[in-house]
């Protein structure tokens, strides 16, 4: 898969929550605003496992939740949160913290290469390949852009580096989760 390929999922990973929950960590920042570095936290292998098999029942959710909706309503959470402790996480935003920092190393993983080389060095890369690429429209290019700018604004080092390898370990999986949905 090439790394635009890959950016255009891990884009969409986060897509459902910022459209269905105003102010969610996937969100974008308003226009002018920097983007914030994400909070991070230590991932286990437990943690990325629960993420895999709570994922599919929380997007469920969240595709039947129309686009734009103002304010987040209390059942929408009430059935989030439930299905996220049926799956292991606290909460919802206990899984929302586990799904935006397999995200981040995500991220930062070579898809050619399948290793790490950081957020800023892949998003070098995306940018380049995506400028090259003559198939998407004007507007495309300029989404693409936009969010792969705001990718390099968040990007920092690596707090719990074993995060990486476990993340990694876990990127076949994680791959094939986000094609299926």
């Amino acid at each position: 898969m090439s790394r635009a390929g890959c950016t255009l999922l891990w884009l969409g990973m986060t897509a459902a929550v910022a459209a269905a929950l105003p102010g969610a960590a996937g969100a974008k920042p308003a226009a002018g605003h920097a983007a914030e570095s994400i909070r991070q936290i230590a991932l286990s292998q437990d943690k990325i496992t629960q993420f895999l098999a709570a994922r599919p029942p929380l997007e469920a959710i969240l595709a039947g939740v129309p686009a734009g909706a103002a304010a987040p309503d209390p059942g929408l959470l009430r059935r989030l949160d439930d299905t996220a402790r049926k799956n292991g996480f606290a909460d919802y935003a206990d899984y929302e913290a586990v799904a935006t920092n397999i995200v981040w190393i995500l991220t930062g993983i070579d898809p050619l290469s399948k290793k790490y080389v950081g957020v800023q060095a892949v998003t070098k890369l995306e940018v380049a390949d995506l400028l090259g690429d003559k198939t998407l429209s004007l507007k495309q290019h300029k989404q693409l852009l936009e969010a792969l700018h705001m990718q390099m604004l968040s990007a920092g080092p690596v707090k719990y580096a074993a995060n990486v390898p476990l993340v990694i370990k876990f990127y076949d999986k994680l791959l094939a989760a986000d094609a299926k949905n």
